[in-house]
């Protein structure tokens, strides 16, 4: 794949896309009353759409072939090191987007990002699960599903500080992420750990 087959924010007009764009541009990009914090459901997604960063790759299948999907998307971290966006890199995201995916196949999303999830940490990168009824918790309230969305979906975009809650459960991508933010890292754990200690 190449950076001429994706779909900018801008220019993916589809039919398929307007739901899962209206989502993100009203879900993601407010303040949500279970959030545990202030601000926005995601904090930098409003500048990715701002600054026309995000990029679809529209997939039209109704059933995945597991291992070809793997190939598929492991493919895209070189096209994704490679996505020109005029120096905005920190914003920039492919979101892989299965509109017309049967419901018995969610579980091939979950299990298509945790394959993936080692060789994207490994690059730096985070690979995340949306779809209909995900139970990934969000970062400051257990209770809070945030990657719960209209269509299944499966985003790549550089690696985060507040990514902790996704890489602490394993003990080689809690040492990348120290790796990549350093004492910065190490504080925002410490923040995490206690408010968590808080409210436990």
């Amino acid at each position: 794949m190449r950076q001429s087959e994706l779909r900018s924010w801008e220019n993916s007009n589809q039919e398929e896309l307007i739901g899962i764009k209206n989502w993100i541009s009203e879900f993601l990009c407010s303040p949500h009353p279970s959030l545990g914090r202030e601000g926005n459901v995601c904090p930098f997604t409003r500048e990715a759409i701002n600054k026309n960063t995000i990029y679809f790759s529209l997939e039209k299948s109704f059933y995945l072939d597991q291992e070809i999907e793997i190939k598929r998307i492991s493919s895209q971290i070189r096209l994704f090191k490679t996505l020109t966006v005029d120096n905005h890199d920190e914003y920039k995201v492919i979101i892989n987007a299965y509109p017309y995916l049967d419901k018995s196949e969610y579980i091939k999303i979950e299990l298509i990002q945790n394959k993936l999830k080692p060789l994207f940490v490994e690059e730096n990168l985070m690979i995340g699960q949306f779809y209909p009824g995900c139970k990934e918790k969000g970062l400051w309230n257990d209770r809070f599903f945030p990657l719960d969305s209209p269509i299944s979906l499966l985003a790549i975009r550089n690696m985060a500080i507040t990514d902790i809650v996704f890489l602490m459960s394993t003990n080689s991508f809690l040492d990348k992420y120290l790796q990549v933010f350093g004492k910065r890292g190490e504080d925002f754990l410490i923040k995490y750990m206690e408010r968590k200690q808080l409210h436990s």
